[in-house]
C-alpha cells in the first residue's frame, strides 16, 4: 500500500505533536515540517526523520494532504491556497479568526471538492464516545472547561480557544439548531475574554450551560447529560464516564416513590437508600487510546476513501456560528476597568 504523503504547517506546541505522531504512522510518509522559524523547523524535523521547508507554497506540490497549526489569524491564507489545489486539509480549530474566513475556507472546500477536516479533537476523546452511547434523547447538557492561563493562544480569547470544543460537542450530541444565546464573559489580562458562560437552547428545546475559562487554579473538562435514560457525566481529562438512572420499576412507574413512602415506618430513612436501591450507578474507565492519533488515522482514511470526517468545515462553521453569536452576547467584565462594557449586546 502506497503510504500517504502529509506535512504539517506550524510544529509549535501542538503542530510538533502532529509531526511526532504522523511520523510514526506506517501508511505515512511525513514528507516534510514548515514553519517560519528556521531554528525550530529545523529541530523538529531532524527530530521525526523529515525536512524543513520555510513555507507552504515549497511544500503544497509534494503532499496529498497537510496539517495546520499555526496562529489562528493565519488559518485562511495558509489554507486557502491548499484547498484551492485540491489537497486535504485538516486545519486546528478553530477553522478561523472569523466567521467569513471560515465560511470561505469551507466554500472553497465544497467548490474544489477538497477534504476540510477541524482540529476538535475531543470528538475522538473515548470518554465522549462513550458518553454518547449511553445516552438517549438528552434534555439537558452541561459543560465545563477550565484551565490555569497558558500565555498561548493570546490572539483569540476563551470562545475560540477552549468553549469552542464544547459547542461542538453539544451540537453534535443535539443535531439541533440553536435558537437562543445568553452570555456573560470577563477579561483578566486582555484584550479577549478569559472567562465565558454561555446557556444555548436548541430548536427541540434542549437547554445547554457552557463554562469557560483560562483564569482557573485547576483544570477540568467535563460535560454532563441528562437524558431520556438517566444521567451521564465525562471527565474527558481522567477518562472515565458515570451513569446514574433509576431502577427499572421507578423508571416504569415514578408514582411508585409514594407507595415506597407509605410502606417505610420511618421514612427519613429512605435518603440514605437513595443510591443503594433506587437509583443505579455505574463508573467505566474509558479507553486509553489517543485522541490526537484517532483524528489523524481519521483524516488519512479521508484521504484514502475520500470520506466524510468525523468533523468537516460545515460542522466548524456552525460551531463558529454559535460562537459568533455567543461573542456578540457577551458584556466583558474586566478586572482592570471593574465596569461592564455596556455598550455589549445582552442577548445574541
Amino acid at each position: 500500500m502506497n503510504r500517504v504523503k502529509l506535512a504539517v504547517v506550524g510544529v509549535g506546541a501542538l503542530g510538533q505533536h502532529h509531526a511526532r505522531i504522523l511520523s510514526t504512522m506506517p501508511d505515512v510518509h511525513l514528507v516534510g515540517v514548515v514553519d517560519s522559524r528556521e531554528q525550530q523547523g529545523r529541530q523538529i524535523a531532524a527530530k521525526h526523520g523529515t525536512q524543513w521547508f520555510a513555507s507552504p507554497a515549497q511544500i503544497l506540490p509534494l503532499v496529498q494532504g497537510v496539517i495546520i497549526a499555526v496562529p489562528t489569524i493565519f488559518h485562511q491564507d495558509v489554507g486557502l491556497p491548499f484547498l484551492e489545489a485540491g489537497i486535504a486539509v485538516l486545519m486546528e480549530k478553530p477553522l478561523a479568526h472569523s466567521l467569513q474566513a471560515a465560511q470561505t475556507l469551507q466554500r472553497m472546500a465544497v467548490f474544489r471538492r477538497s477534504i476540510l477536516q477541524v482540529g476538535h479533537v475531543e470528538r475522538f476523546n473515548p470518554a465522549f464516545e462513550l458518553l454518547q452511547e449511553k445516552i438517549e434523547r438528552p434534555l439537558y447538557i452541561r459543560a465545563q472547561r477550565l484551565s490555569p492561563y497558558t500565555f498561548r493562544s493570546t490572539d483569540i480569547g476563551v470562545v475560540h480557544d477552549l468553549m469552542i470544543h464544547d459547542i461542538d460537542l453539544v451540537l453534535a450530541l443535539t443535531g439541533d439548531s440553536i435558537v437562543s444565546v445568553d452570555t456573560f464573559g470577563a477579561v483578566t489580562f486582555g484584550p479577549h475574554e478569559d472567562m465565558a458562560v454561555a446557556r444555548l437552547k436548541t430548536s427541540s428545546g434542549i437547554i445547554a450551560d457552557i463554562t469557560a475559562s483560562r483564569m482557573s487554579p485547576v483544570a477540568e473538562r467535563t460535560i454532563q447529560v441528562f437524558s431520556t435514560n438517566g444521567c451521564v457525566t465525562a471527565d474527558l481529562n481522567q477518562r472515565t464516564v458515570s451513569r446514574w438512572q433509576p431502577v427499572a420499576p421507578l423508571a416504569a412507574n415514578p408514582s411508585l416513590v409514594h407507595d415506597i413512602i407509605a410502606a417505610t415506618p420511618d421514612p427519613t430513612t429512605l435518603k440514605n437508600e437513595v443510591f443503594q436501591k433506587w437509583i443505579t450507578n455505574e463508573t467505566l474507565q474509558a479507553s486509553s487510546v489517543d485522541a490526537l492519533t484517532a483524528e489523524l488515522t481519521d483524516f488519512v482514511r479521508c484521504i484514502r476513501t475520500d470520506g466524510r470526517p468525523r468533523v468537516s468545515g460545515e460542522d466548524a462553521v456552525r460551531a463558529l456560528e454559535v460562537a459568533d453569536r455567543i461573542l456578540a452576547g457577551i458584556a466583558k467584565w474586566s478586572w482592570q476597568d471593574k465596569l461592564p462594557n455596556r455598550d455589549a449586546a445582552k442577548v445574541a
